[in-house]
């Protein structure tokens, strides 16, 4: 934009200033012209005998041959031509008619320096009651021509220097300003992104060194906020631990103590809370831990220890693994856990994972399906692309709508259909941390029968090994 704008004042500069070269031009030799003119008009004027019709051709083939322009004299019912100029000519003709009207040109154009032309001047003479003959004389324009062209490019290359200097400085001073905004820009990015601050270096004018410095104290403030708040939620719920952990034991000794049986029962509706407490602590200690992994991932300083922590995996391992480790619990709930690819090329599949974030994910994933689809069939298997794994678990179950679908990341979310289920509503949203932690992404889907499916897409290892190798 702003090189435009500087390329639209040179052209306008330039044009002005040609513009006034050209007019300069053309009244410097209009005014030489005008005297040789009038000289010719003189000698017109006093001529009266074929002798002094002789010496004036004699002088009109003079100026011709030293000027290189042409003169057209009517004088005394004659008519002498002299140089490139011709009465059939039809702006001669019109000049002509002119001056035999007593109508005398004495203008000449501004000088075009890009086109080869000539100009017509006439004056006429006689007495005061009669037009007696006329002198008109093509103008050759060439020298001021190439006067005016040397002139225009000089004035041309002038201002471009000019426009170079300009548009340098312009550069310097944007980028001057420029880039204490883009720093702004990138360390909001940051802090958007990772709950982290870049430390700004205050350059530019006052103005940006000021809001550099309320900006990095603001985004300061922030983070540290975030941060306080993620630590609180993770102490206290270790905290509550203990509490929770000291009224379960007492619960349990009442429990021995009582000997009615109707107050033993009682006490079921009390432990029944008390681990839902527990389960709900749990699940927002492990939320803590996928959240951290999360600002782990994203922060530069932890991208070598983090990325250390990191392997190779065999996803159906994995998921053979899980499956096995959560066989009873589904038999109990009358689930029937199928496992595909097991003895196919599939099982060759690996992830660029954290072995325990994976075993996680999966066991997320797998309680979920066991709970809120119980006596199905529970499939888990692996699709995957050249650079990408799916690891997918997909029940039969009475699924999600869309709108359920779109809400499923949420923490402490529930579908109205399962609040009668135990659960706190931060399985998926962990396994969502912990698969972006990953460089990954959860998707939930209807399942192409019924149900639900959960996906956790992660990058092959494969992929990542080929791309470090390059």
């Amino acid at each position: 934009m702003l090189g435009s704008s500087l390329l639209v004042i040179v052209v306008l500069v330039s044009t002005v200033l040609m513009q006034g070269v050209s007019r300069d031009a053309a009244a410097e030799i209009l005014s030489y012209r005008l005297s040789a003119l009038n000289r010719f008009v003189q000698l017109a004027s006093h001529v009266a005998s074929d002798d002094d019709l002789e010496m004036l051709q004699i002088e009109m083939d003079t100026y011709s041959g030293l000027y290189g322009e042409g003169l057209l004299i009517v004088a005394d019912g004659h008519q002498l031509v002299s140089g490139n100029i011709s009465a059939q000519d039809p702006d001669v003709a019109d000049t002509l008619r002119a001056a035999a009207l007593n109508l005398e040109r004495t203008d000449i154009p501004a000088v075009n320096p890009f086109l080869d032309s000539g100009a017509l001047i006439a004056r006429p003479f006689g007495n005061t009651g009669q037009v007696l003959g006329s002198v008109t004389m093509k103008v050759n324009l060439e020298p001021a021509r190439m006067k005016v062209l040397q002139v225009s490019s000089m004035v041309i290359l002038a201002t471009l220097t000019v426009g170079a200097v300009f548009l340098l400085l312009a550069n310097r001073l944007a980028t001057w300003v420029l880039r204490p905004l883009h720093r702004l820009d990138d360390s909001v990015q940051r802090l958007t992104q990772t709950q982290r601050t870049i430390p700004l270096v205050e350059q530019g004018p006052p103005e940006l060194r000021a809001l550099s410095r309320s900006v990095s104290s603001l985004a300061q403030t922030m983070a540290t906020s975030l941060q306080q708040q993620q630590e609180l939620i993770a102490e206290t719920s270790h905290q509550l631990r203990n509490p929770v952990a000291a009224l379960r034991l007492r619960v349990d000794l009442l429990k021995m103590r009582l000997a009615d049986r109707s107050s033993v029962e009682g006490l079921r509706s009390v432990e029944n809370e008390l681990a839902r407490v527990e389960m709900l602590l749990d699940g927002v200690l492990r939320l803590a831990s996928a959240e951290h992994r999360l600002t782990e991932q994203n922060s530069e300083e932890s991208v070598a220890d983090s990325t250390a922590r990191k392997e190779s995996i065999n996803v159906l391992q994995v998921l053979a693994e899980e499956a096995e480790r959560q066989s009873a619990t589904a038999q109990a709930a009358g689930n029937t856990l199928i496992l595909e690819g097991a003895a196919e090329s599939t099982q060759d599949v690996s992830v660029w994972c954290n072995i325990f974030d994976l075993q996680q994910m999966v066991a997320e994933l797998l309680e979920n399906a066991i709970k809120y689809a119980p006596a199905t069939e529970i499939t888990l298997s692996v699709k995957s692309s050249p650079t990408m794994a799916d690891v997918m678990i997909c029940d039969q179950g009475p699924g999600m709508n869309k709108t359920e679908i779109g809400r499923a990341g949420e923490r402490f979310w529930r579908a109205e259909s399962v609040r009668g289920t135990p659960g706190t509503g931060l399985g998926l949203a962990i396994v969502d941390r912990l698969a972006r932690a990953n460089s990954g992404q959860l998707l939930v889907t209807a399942n192409s029968q019924a149900g639900l499916a959960a996906i956790i897409r992660l990058p092959r290892a494969s992929s990542l090994t080929e791309k470090s190798d390059d």
